[in-house]
């Protein structure tokens, strides 16, 4: 029996882009979710917070809100740091950049 002749496999344009575009959008879902642990978009993990039934209720929250104020102060603290940080790399005040550009014109007179 003679063999039938297959159709030809050429793709339309729009089936083309079709594809690729599925396949970024696929790779940055990945992509994502590996940053974010492995999670799949959309599902985030909820606080189901604490009972009303819990014997130390007051107490926990009373530290887990000192907890959230200390970490508030260090990333403040952190913050100024690295803009003091900064500031001198950058030269300091206004008189210690006078101060160094005399030196230099000294330098170079």
């Amino acid at each position: 029996m003679v063999k039938k002749k297959s159709g030809s496999h050429r793709q339309s344009l729009k089936q083309k882009y079709k594809v690729q575009k599925r396949c970024k959008e696929h790779d940055r879902k990945l992509k994502k979710a590996k940053n974010r642990g492995n999670q799949p978009l959309g599902k985030k993990k909820r606080d189901p917070g604490i009972p009303n039934s819990w014997p130390l209720k007051k107490e926990l929250l009373e530290q887990v809100e000192r907890a959230k104020a200390k970490k508030e102060a260090d990333k403040l603290a952190a913050k100024e740091q690295k803009k003091a940080a900064k500031a001198a790399a950058k030269g300091g005040s206004l008189a210690a950049l006078a101060a160094s550009a005399t030196a230099r014109d000294e330098r170079c007179s």
